[in-house]
């Protein structure tokens, strides 16, 4: 015991962290749901869809799958009107052990989690030939699960594209090992989980197609990449400009947020390439700079030493660093998950450089290690979530929401997924373990009892559509209020 314990204790102490991960942020992400600082976009969006999907499935009514109720109006809409992350129909079966949003939270903590496991795999392939590989998969393993970016997003509700940085990173290791089959399927399951993964795969695929010639690989080797680069561009042609736009009636919507380049996908293209100034100017923002400096720092900025693995993640970076939306270029939000596989990637392929120029230095693997931990551990201090850190994000656990046990209360009285529910944004994952919900909007006419928070209507971002709503839901005679105390109220159609 004590021998497997000594060959095997960097292993060991991977999975105590990993298993760590799990139990922390599945609490975490479970309790800020239950405590009501979850909300609608996105997490309550996602339950229906996957919710309505398992009901399908059990019902044996297939035009349940992937069915939600769309913000903007009253109409039930597939999913792909939105998104095309068909990922989530894969997670319906899971509701069978328990149908509901806790259900989504520790899949997205387990699987990204797991992704520690991959990029340890990966560090020990990239560095075999050195004597530290272990010691320094360990600490690239530690770095990736402290990595503020993938942790703020594990936190901030539930997305198919969060899976992705696992799936990706798995896809890679695959690939190393020649398991093409396995590397494959990875390599699938990330291009369902939103329709701009395929191009970061079809660059991939270009890398590996690059890898392979270059060192005169199998035919085997080369047949992989270009089924990849295929499949990656048909999907993302077949997603972004015929998929949604059939689903959604029109363009897809992320289209205004880049309105400097034009006004469909085709044009804004077009005007990327034609408008250098206009994409410098983006670039050089403040907040793109600090983007920069969020997403690179936790790894000593050494990723852009191997550029070429880096630049895989090149049209993500270029999809939130060009549009409109701010919010696009903060770590706090699912837009790095496919980003960050490749800042990991190539800093394992950097490390490797940086190990063999000094490879001479006595302890050169200790040092490095030493030195990339204290990146790690400083940018997890300074912007990471975690209890320790100077954002910390515990509001879950210091400061519960009043209504949330009323609200629970109120989710078992209605818990008839037949009920026609409305309510304001952070009650709504509640309550979206049903066919048809209706986010508090003036379409709250079609539901059966609509419940709401004052607070959400009077203090929130969208006050001013809000407030007309609910000083008209007052003078609707069809419904009647049936419970209020102090922030929470709930009306009843009669």
């Amino acid at each position: 015991m004590v021998d497997f314990i000594k060959k095997h204790k960097y292993q060991i102490i991977l999975w105590i962290f990993i298993i760590a991960y799990i139990l922390y942020f599945s609490f975490l992400t479970i309790l800020r749901y239950r405590t009501l600082y979850a909300s609608y976009f996105d997490l309550g969006i996602m339950n229906q869809t996957v919710y309505n999907t398992y009901k399908g499935i059990v019902t044996k009514d297939p035009s349940r799958i992937l069915e939600m109720t769309d913000a903007d109006s009253p109409n039930q809409i597939k999913r792909m009107a939105i998104h095309s992350d068909i990922l989530l129909a894969l997670l319906a079966p899971f509701y069978l052990i328990h149908p509901g949003p806790d259900t989504l939270l520790v899949i997205q903590s387990v699987v990204a989690a797991f992704g520690a496991l991959f990029l340890f795999k990966i560090v020990q392939e990239i560095l075999k030939k050195h004597k530290q590989k272990d010691f320094l998969a360990l600490v690239f393993s530690f770095a990736y699960l402290l990595y503020p970016a993938a942790e703020r997003e594990n936190i901030f509700d539930f997305h198919a594209v969060t899976l992705a940085t696992t799936l990706l990173l798995a896809m890679f290791y695959f690939w190393l090992k020649r398991r093409h089959k396995l590397s494959f399927l990875f390599f699938i399951l990330s291009i369902l989980t939103k329709e701009e993964v395929g191009l970061i795969t079809a660059l991939f695929g270009f890398y590996a197609l690059f890898t392979a010639w270059k060192n005169n690989k199998h035919k085997k080797d080369v047949i992989y990449p270009l089924a990849i680069i295929i499949i990656s561009i048909v999907w993302f042609v077949l997603t972004v400009f015929i998929i949604t736009p059939y689903f959604r009636g029109g363009h897809h919507f992320a289209v205004t947020r880049y309105t400097d380049f034009g006004d469909s996908p085709i044009r804004i293209i077009i005007g990327v390439l034609k408008s250098p100034y206009s994409v410098f100017k983006y670039l050089v923002q403040p907040d793109s700079l600090l983007y920069f400096l969020f997403l690179l720092g936790p790894l000593g900025f050494i990723s852009i030493l191997s550029p070429i693995q880096l630049l895989i993640s090149a049209p993500e970076f270029a999809i939130n660093l060009l549009s409109n939306n701010s919010l696009m270029r903060s770590i706090n939000f699912q837009y790095t998950a496919v980003i960050t596989p490749f800042i990991f990637i190539s800093a394992v392929f950097a490390a490797q450089k940086i190990l063999n120029k000094y490879n001479k230095v006595k302890k050169i693997g200790w040092i490095f290690g030493c030195v990339l931990l204290g990146f790690s551990l400083i940018f997890a201090y300074f912007k990471g979530p975690l209890p320790y850190s100077r954002e910390q994000d515990i509001h879950p656990l210091k400061y519960p929401q009043a209504e949330a046990k009323e609200v629970a209360f109120w989710a078992n009285v209605l818990k008839d997924d037949n009920l026609k529910i409305s309510t304001t944004g952070q009650l709504a994952p509640v309550f979206t373990s049903r066919r048809y919900f209706y986010i508090f909007s003036r379409y709250y006419g079609y539901a059966d009892y609509v419940i709401l928070r004052t607070k959400e209507v009077f203090e929130y971002p969208e006050k001013n559509d809000l407030i007309p709503v609910y000083k008209q839901l007052q003078r609707d005679r069809r419904y009647e209020i049936i419970y209020k105390n102090g922030e929470l109220e709930v009306y009843k159609k009669i």
